[in-house]
């Protein structure tokens, strides 16, 4: 297959263009200085030039507490909606498949049990709200398309200059500095490890399943974030003193979703989390 990856340089899309290159397919990998995808002129015609058989979208901003600054959300609602829009109709022009990637913050998180594939969504973050919207322009331009809800992703840094630091390597780093942490003992979610998502999205693709929304989430119980570091911190034998303490302790413009586990219904089951967590800190 011929496969374009946006957001080639990040966390996630590096490992897209690694899984599908080790598969044996011509896979086109770029960032935002090679496509901006919010700019549809230039959408259509560079699809229409490569004639990508599969796109896959791992372009995203998702800097959620800067997303709710009036000033910067229209920044966001670009790149996480009208991009993957964009995306979606230049797919729908040749004929292409598209999957993206979405998140757990388009769900409210007051489901302790988890969330299904079908579940009413309802964002309470604008970072949400852009992503939810994105979703929507996929399915809306008519094509064929997957959407790849996931959560807390983590592996190996970003080559792009501007990237997020992923949780894992943030803590690790903080544990070597600082003489005692406080982490966060709520928002329960699904960490995931890029490079067994990234397998995920090219099966989903390549074995032919039907189209639609699928939850991709390593398996495992939800974890807070202090329950999360406890997981890897005991793998490290880190001994850094840390608590968990409330949300509250550490205020932030953007509301987090206090219960967001995603099912996975409709995909077979991704190897645990810690089985990962011990891929990712060997190496």
């Amino acid at each position: 297959m011929k496969v374009l990856v946006t957001g080639g340089k990040g966390a996630l899309g590096q490992d897209v263009r690694d899984v599908f290159v080790a598969k044996g397919h011509e896979v086109t990998g770029l960032d935002r200085e090679g496509l901006d995808i919010t700019n549809r002129d230039q959408v259509m015609r560079l699809v229409s030039e490569l004639k990508p058989e599969v796109i896959v979208n791992c372009a995203a901003y998702n800097l959620m507490d800067q997303a709710e600054d009036p000033a910067v959300y229209p920044l966001a609602y670009a790149i996480n909606a009208t991009g993957p829009g964009n995306l979606a109709e230049a797919a729908l022009s040749i004929g292409a498949t598209i999957v993206h990637v979405s998140t757990d913050c388009v769900f409210p998180g007051d489901k302790p049990e988890g969330y299904l594939e079908t579940d009413q969504t309802h964002p309470i973050s604008k970072y949400g709200e852009s992503k939810l919207a994105g979703e929507q322009l996929v399915a809306q331009a008519g094509g064929n398309y997957y959407i790849a809800r996931t959560s807390r992703l983590f592996g190996r840094p970003a080559s792009s200059a501007d990237a997020k630091e992923s949780f894992v390597i943030l803590m690790l780093r903080l544990a070597a500095s600082k003489p005692e942490l406080s982490i966060i003992d709520e928002e329960v979610g699904m960490p995931t490890y890029t490079p067994d998502l990234a397998l995920a999205i090219h099966d989903l693709v390549a074995d032919g399943h039907p189209y639609g929304i699928y939850h991709l989430v390593n398996s495992g119980e939800g974890v807070t974030w202090f329950a999360f570091t406890e997981e890897f911190f005991k793998l490290k034998n880190v001994t850094t003193p840390r608590k968990p303490v409330p949300a509250a302790a550490f205020p932030k413009p953007a509301a987090r979703p206090k219960f967001t586990v995603l099912k996975n219904t409709k995909f077979p089951p991704l190897r645990s989390r810690l089985e990962a967590l011990k891929e990712f800190l060997q190496t």
